[in-house]
């Protein structure tokens, strides 16, 4: 189990790089290489998943928070992904499990192949550029429990979004 624990934090690391082209852009992740791990059935082992479906991210993430217009206890917030395709982000765990909480944004999110369509409802007249972003998403799993995610931004000018999403988003579980 120790060694696991030392593991983890290496493959989660490696698995959220995001490889660059030759103009210094991102590659997409579908086309630079392979997963690190690939997650097997029935096998209990650390592994990574691109999203493809909502299923792959439905539950409640905990996640820091870097815009000054959200105030969070510790600079922590949540974000509630529903099977149903909307989110919702939140101070509280038991705030993310309403379908909206304000100032926090919410809205929908959808998949079409390896790419991750969100869609912000009513977003800041100050930002229209976080009104829609397109994200490819990695998943960490331990056999079929999630652990953690990150987004690698496909198309994104939300500068706080840009911020918030690039870092690991920890697995909380269902919404409470």
């Amino acid at each position: 189990m120790n060694r696991m624990l030392m593991v983890l934090p290496l493959l989660i690391g490696s698995a959220f790089a995001r490889p660059y082209s030759e103009d210094g852009g991102f590659l997409e992740l579908a086309a630079a290489r392979p997963p690190l791990v690939t997650c097997e059935a029935g096998k209990t082992m650390p592994c990574v998943v691109m999203a493809t479906q909502i299923s792959d991210m439905a539950g409640v993430w905990r996640q820091y928070l870097s815009s000054p217009d959200f105030t969070t206890a510790g600079g922590m917030g949540y974000v509630h992904f529903s099977a149903d395709g909307t989110f919702a982000l939140a101070d509280t765990q038991e705030h993310a499990a309403a379908a909206s909480f304000s100032p926090f944004p919410h809205g929908t999110y959808s998949f079409e192949g390896n790419r991750m369509t969100i869609n912000v409802e009513n977003p800041p007249p100050s930002m229209p550029e976080c009104a829609r972003s397109v994200q490819e998403v990695l998943v960490v799993k331990m056999g079929d429990q999630k652990v953690a995610m990150t987004f690698m931004p496909i198309e994104d000018a939300c500068k706080p979004r840009l911020s918030d999403t690039g870092q690991v988003q920890l697995y909380i579980g269902p919404p409470q």
